[in-house]
């Protein structure tokens, strides 16, 4: 083999190591991105389950509030109910009151 032949060849290796080296390097920062991926993923997994779990909290609160709306309502109606009940019989018995 001739020597110019050689150079190239050696000129040709010592690229290919290079590039190598080069790939072998990116390759690592892109597993440490990977990684570093990873970590963030199962951090907002983590936080999306406990966003669904406050979600659903909240949901039952709500439902838990809407039903004692309804109850306070009702209840309402009937302290209505029971004054203006009241309010007759004042009436009635004053009513009577003059009568006598």
């Amino acid at each position: 083999m001739d020597l110019t032949r050689f150079e190239v060849l050696e000129t040709q290796v010592t690229a290919l190591v290079a590039a190598f080296v080069r790939l072998q390097e990116e390759n690592k920062q892109l597993g440490q991105s990977v990684h570093q991926l990873q970590e963030e993923l199962t951090t907002h997994h983590r936080e999306l389950a406990r966003l669904q779990s406050e979600r659903e909290e909240l949901l039952q609160l709500r439902t838990k509030m809407q039903v004692l709306g309804q109850e306070r309502s009702v209840i309402k109606q009937k302290l209505q109910h029971m004054l203006s009940t009241i309010e007759w019989l004042e009436e009635r018995t004053r009513m009577m009151d003059d009568k006598v």
